[in-house]
């Protein structure tokens, strides 16, 4: 990290909290070097002070720089990340902890301030001349309700105080108020010539705030689903999903921040002053009559469906909450149906099984009977009346009359009235604008309900089982923290990964599992932290696919996406690829 600007005041002198003196300096690769010098005429009184604080040398390599730290005119301290792992089965996590040096004082304010300013602009900045603005919102009932409580002792101090950055604190109020402030707020969507305005406003002093480069998201994968949708409800779309999202973990999942190796608080505020970004596929979901929804992360179904929602009296738990229902739908034993239809990648095999969960070439021959488990009714009257994200009941999805609900919830008003097209829902004209959709418009109409068989539709298109224990359509790797759903996937590759443990050809709705499958299931539980369920043949089955259509069939449980729930009706889904940006930790890599 050398720089060439030329720094007059340097090697500059100062003075440590315990009284003893150096200089600090800039070596010829950007470190910073603390070098104390001899101590002298101190006595016996200094020589025992430097026993209990001694003068040592200090150097802080430049690549690990954040920033630093003004506390008064002439104090500052200097801050760095230190990077450390820890491991989960297979999987190594990259994490960093914030450091900081002893406190330096100088007489010399003017060089004190000119020197923080330059550490945190080489550190922090992105390479520019001016801080990058970053909007936070926060979710403060988010998982635990913690998320305002880490973003002022953790997050803002070392985004503001040390790397000094622009950050513009918005708390949502209520459920989907996360889309309204992000359909507010001024982007700057990347572009130079923002850039150029805010580095103008800030030295003129405007009041004006300048355009916002990054949005961060300070809770769970719920903040940033509702994010989302303002995004793309935006006039200017198009220019706006340039703008980088990052995902701070505060919620009870966090599968966006994990599959990005956000692990923790400062793991992502040290990511957020590197600004790596990566692109990120999103999808376009369709609900007729005319409503369109956004997701990147996930579509559940089942018994990973209930295990979110139907868990959602239990976010105090944080993400224990997942495991017990997950436990529980082993228990109980249940298979659910519905109907669904893929469309693979062009040059993937023409078998709609086409590998076993450990990425090997599948027989084609139908999986051993698999369970899932509901939970009792009363758990969903629970959640209905429970926190962000809670489930509606599925009489009320399925009527499209609930108040509140989500088909209500996520567009702006001037499209909840009504759709695009003022159809029913039969085309993909009836619904809001957005990404174009060419695989979903190249059908005849949107089949509802969805046919029996492949007859009517296209060459390329391949049915799945109509009756299932566990399936999911997944874009990252991380459903939660804890959770490797989708171990080999690929955020940014077009396609989304379809797993799925089918039940024997002749199952029937509501039959329970032998011991054989509660096994296989009970392996999936055991195995999803690191993903090493998929290291065992046959155990779920998966397939790529660029669209898919889906209805479900089955009261006893939700559909899901991205951990909120959408109404019982037929659901079509194309990916669009690398569409946005998402902000990802300095030694990201997707692991197979």
């Amino acid at each position: 990290m050398a720089d060439s600007s030329p720094l007059p005041f340097l090697p500059l002198e100062v003075k440590t909290h315990s009284g003893h003196a150096g200089c600090i300096t800039l070596t010829p690769t950007g470190d910073v070097l603390y070098s104390p010098h001899p101590s002298s005429g101190r006595g016996i009184f200094g020589w025992l002070s430097g026993l209990v604080r001694p003068n040592k040398k200090q150097l802080i390599p430049g690549a690990h720089l954040i920033g630093a730290k003004l506390e008064t005119p002439c104090r500052f301290t200097v801050w760095w990340a230190q990077p450390y792992t820890s491991r989960t089965g297979c999987v190594t996590k990259h994490r960093f902890k914030a450091c900081h040096s002893t406190r330096f004082e100088t007489p010399d304010t003017v060089a004190a301030q000119a020197l923080v300013e330059y550490l945190r602009r080489r550190a922090s900045w992105w390479g520019r001349a001016s801080p990058p603005h970053v909007a936070a919102i926060v979710n403060p009932v988010s998982g635990k309700g913690s998320a305002q409580r880490l973003m002022e002792a953790q997050v803002l101090p070392l985004l503001r105080d040390v790397a000094g950055l622009r950050v513009t604190v918005h708390v949502t109020q209520a459920r989907m108020h996360a889309a309204e402030l992000v359909r507010g707020l001024n982007l700057s969507c990347g572009s130079s010539a923002a850039e150029g305005a805010a580095g103008a406003a800030a030295a003129s002093g405007s009041g004006a705030a300048p355009p916002v480069d990054l949005i961060m998201f300070v809770g769970g994968d719920g903040t940033l689903y509702e994010g989302l949708q303002g995004l793309f409800q935006r006039p200017d779309w198009e220019a706006a999903v340039q703008c980088p999202m990052a995902a701070v973990p505060c919620g009870s999942g966090n599968g966006l921040a994990a599959s990005a190796g956000l692990w923790d608080p400062v793991t992502a505020v040290v990511s957020v002053c590197r600004g790596r970004t990566e692109a990120v596929d999103v999808a376009s979901v369709l609900q007729p009559p005319g409503n369109r929804f956004y997701c990147l992360l996930s579509v559940v179904y089942g018994s990973m469906a209930n295990l979110d929602i139907g868990t959602q009296h239990l976010r105090w738990m944080g993400e224990l909450r997942f495991h017990l229902g997950g436990l529980w739908e082993i228990i109980r034993g249940r298979l659910y149906n519905c109907r669904i239809f893929v469309l693979p990648p062009a040059g993937e095999g023409a078998e709609p099984l086409a590998r076993d969960g450990n990425g090997t070439a599948g027989t084609g021959a139908a999986s051993p009977q698999a369970v899932v488990i509901t939970l009792p009714q009363g758990a969903t009257e629970d959640t209905a009346a429970g926190g962000a994200g809670g489930a509606s009941g599925a009489a009320a999805a399925s009527s499209g009359k609930a108040g509140g609900g989500m088909h209500e919830r996520l567009l702006p008003a001037r499209q909840s009235a009504g759709n695009a097209g003022g159809g029913a829902g039969g085309h993909v004209s009836d619904y809001p604008a957005g990404p174009p959709l060419p695989l979903l418009a190249s059908l005849p109409g949107l089949p509802h309900p969805l046919p029996d068989s492949l007859d009517s539709l296209p060459a390329g298109w391949q049915q799945l089982p109509d009756s299932f224990a566990i399936l999911g359509a997944y874009n990252t790797q991380y459903l939660a923290l804890g959770a490797r759903a989708n171990p080999g996937g690929r955020m940014g590759d077009g396609a989304w990964d379809v797993w799925h443990m089918a039940a024997d050809g002749g199952a029937h709705r509501g039959k329970r599992a032998s011991g054989g499958v509660r096994a296989r299931a009970l392996k999936v539980l055991l195995g999803i932290e690191d993903g090493g369920f998929a290291k065992s043949p046959g155990v779920m089955r998966t397939t790529k696919a660029r669209a898919l259509m889906f209805e479900q069939r089955d009261s006893a449980t939700w559909t899901v996406l991205d951990g909120e729930e959408v109404p019982n009706l037929p659901l079509y889904l194309e990916v669009h690829q690398g569409i946005c940006r998402l902000l990802v930790a300095p030694l990201f890599e997707e692991l197979d």
